[in-house]
């Protein structure tokens, strides 16, 4: 047997997949597309006339024919000299020579690819370690399903419709118009030449450093990778710098894409402490003063959330004095964020709070430049690894202000304002919702939300005669308004509170510092087995509380502290016994309830609230960009089964 000395690498190539998918106990011979999808031939065709197809998306064989005489890599099996070996070989030598003279013929499923006519030649450009090969591809479209792949497909299809780009991919939903967002553009609108040019170059450079650095060894598509190059570096950046450039950048945030890549991306810290470090070294870090900053985005008078803040910025500034500086920065867009954090770094900043889950983009960028400065965001689940995030379980809170609610609702019927979809705000309203149940089995929660695009979130409660509202946590000292928190509406339409809750961040202010401090703060090398890392207090660090009126009967009072006492002995989870979400899935049936990452990632409601969640587009402009960044169908929203969590943070 005498062959071509390409064709007998070719053939070793094929003999060692074949080897490598027995053992695995796979089928070492090429997909064929009608068995990997019974009646997929049967699906509506789309013809798409010639398409670049990546030879990388080529994956199978519309039909048996010579399936088995290739390898699950298109490599060629066949070992006896004879017509195939012959034509294989010399479609090689015109291939090198000449190039591909003809378009092959494919179908497209699920933007893989499955040839019709033309496995040679695909084998071939293959072996040769081609990019793409021109093909003449029917795409066959499966129908809708709620199935997460077939969601990513159809947000693939119609940013195909916009840009003819089928050589990028994502394993999350949301990926597309994540990709809209970094390149400045919106779906629907078409991309030129000229842009898609330039798209292909940065995600060409992108791939090249990307593998560079084994990140096909990573459980994720190249296009998830470039998501988070894009969202630290900007999209011209990839078409700008050199490509020894390029590699040094994907290397500096090499952490966040392994950790995006994890099936455990992010350790939840429940309980934050700060030992004493009483080490000679530790010892000499306390003689040295701590500058810490708190990044705002609005001015404390005039935010509720940003006074909050303030307060736990005065209270660590007082306590530590003589141990830590602080100062505040405003930043009101993420370049103004981007230059503060600059500056702030150049000024020997030892730790910057970011107090705002806008800011999280700017931290990202800022901790890859300097990483000499600790940078935290204030959100949750900020899955990153240079940038830690921070959030409160405010949902205990709420679970007892819902209680304090279904007490004192005489017709059962209760208001809840919401603000934005995001991380965390489905866990206060269905804790609020169960606290109302345990004290009152009819309690109903009319949900609404303030972001709503040209709404009036209070018709809801007059049109269903609710007095009982729980509106946002706080009012700015600026505003007269006395509608926050929980308040009764009189009858002259005034507002008696009830009961709100109490967001104390100077004490995981004061932890946070106190660690780095006694130097026990843990290094990002040497955090909880590489993972992202997330402080999370509660009630029982007393980073969370709820103040009541006095005017509240003694019974409900007496409840009250009752439920604080249990949360605080951290022996009390309110997401625990059967709970059923509004469209009748049992959520929970166990005492040992929900765990924490379930609580966190939650996207479901009660069955007694009366309310939906808003798609984005139901939402003012101003409040579509936190929803894209934090909202709960964010690409880069871990999995429940993603997360650890401990009781302490070991520090």
């Amino acid at each position: 047997m005498i062959h071509d000395e390409m064709y007998e690498k070719a053939l070793k190539l094929a003999k060692r997949e074949m080897a490598l998918r027995k053992n695995k106990k796979e089928d070492p011979y090429l997909p064929v597309l009608d068995e990997v999808v019974p009646g997929a031939l049967a699906l509506p065709a789309q013809p798409l006339r010639l398409v670049n197809i990546p030879l990388n998306q080529i994956v199978g064989t519309a039909t048996h024919g010579r399936t088995m005489a290739f390898a699950a890599n298109f490599m060629p099996v066949i070992d006896e000299v004879g017509e195939f070996v012959s034509k294989w070989e010399r479609l090689y030598w015109s291939v090198v020579n000449e190039g591909v003279n003809s378009p092959i013929k494919a179908y497209e499923y699920m933007n893989k690819f499955y040839v019709i006519e033309g496995n040679k030649r695909v084998s071939v450009m293959k072996f040769l370690d081609a990019a793409s090969i021109e093909g003449d591809v029917i795409r066959l479209i499966p129908p809708r399903t709620d199935e997460p792949e077939n969601r990513i497909y159809y947000e693939f299809l119609s940013f195909y419709d916009d840009t003819e780009i089928n050589y990028i991919y994502f394993s999350k939903e949301g990926g597309f118009q994540r990709l809209y967002d970094y390149t400045g553009t919106t779906p629907g609108e078409k991309w030129s030449v000229s842009l898609r040019r330039d798209f292909h170059s940065a995600l060409l450079r992108f791939s090249n450093a990307y593998h560079a650095l084994n990140g096909e060894r990573l459980p994720i598509t190249d296009g998830d990778a470039f998501l988070i190059f894009l969202r630290i570096y900007g999209f011209a950046h990839a078409g700008e710098v050199s490509g020894e450039q390029l590699r040094e950048d994907v290397r500096k945030i090499w952490d966040e894409i392994r950790i995006s890549a994890q099936e455990e991306r992010v350790v939840l810290l429940m309980e934050p402490t700060a030992t004493e470090n009483t080490s000679f070294f530790s010892t000499l870090l306390r003689q040295k003063k701590l500058n810490a900053a708190f990044l705002y985005s609005r001015e404390p008078a005039e935010s509720g959330w940003t006074y909050w803040h303030e307060m736990g910025r005065t209270y660590v500034n007082e306590l530590l004095e003589g141990k830590v500086d602080t100062v505040t920065r405003l930043a009101g867009n993420q370049a103004a964020a981007e230059q503060a954090l600059d500056e702030l770094a150049e000024a020997g900043t030892d730790v910057v709070f970011t107090t705002s889950p806008m800011f999280l983009n700017a931290a990202i960028k800022a901790s890859v430049a300097h990483p000499n400065m600790k940078i935290l965001n204030c959100s949750l689940l900020a899955s990153f690894h240079r940038v830690r995030s921070y959030y409160l379980r405010v949902h205990e809170a709420k679970f007892i202000i819902g209680a304090i609610a279904g007490a004192m609702a005489d017709n059962n019927r209760i208001g809840y304002v919401a603000d934005y979809p995001i991380y965390g705000t489905p866990a206060s309203i269905n804790a609020f919702a169960l606290g109302a149940r345990l004290v009152n089995p009819r309690a109903q929660v009319f949900l609404d939300w303030s972001s709503r695009r040209d709404h009036d979130v209070y018709e809801t409660f007059r049109r269903n005669d609710i007095h009982i509202i729980c509106n946002r946590d706080i009012s700015a000292p600026a505003h007269a308004s006395r509608a926050f928190g929980l308040y009764r509406v009189e009858a002259d339409g005034s507002p008696r509170n009830l009961a709100m809750p109490v967001w104390n961040w100077g004490s995981l202010y004061e932890t946070i510092l106190r660690s780095l401090l006694s130097g026990s703060w843990k290094e990002d090398s040497d955090s909880v087995d590489g993972l992202a890392m997330a402080y999370w207090p509660g009630i029982s660090t007393g980073a969370v509380d709820v103040i009541y009126s006095q005017r509240l009967p003694n019974g409900t009072q007496q409840l009250v502290e009752m439920i604080k006492g249990l949360f605080a002995g951290g022996s009390f989870n309110p997401f625990s016994g059967k709970i059923l979400s509004q469209d009748g899935v049992i959520r929970s049936e166990s005492d040992a309830g929900l765990s924490p990452a379930q609580v966190v990632t939650m996207d479901w409601l009660c069955d007694n609230v009366i309310g939906v969640i808003p798609d984005l587009n139901q939402l003012r402009r101003d409040a579509q960009p936190l929803v894209r960044l934090q909202g709960l169908n964010d690409i880069d929203r871990p999995d429940p089964s993603s997360f650890a969590w401990t009781g302490t943070d070991h520090e």
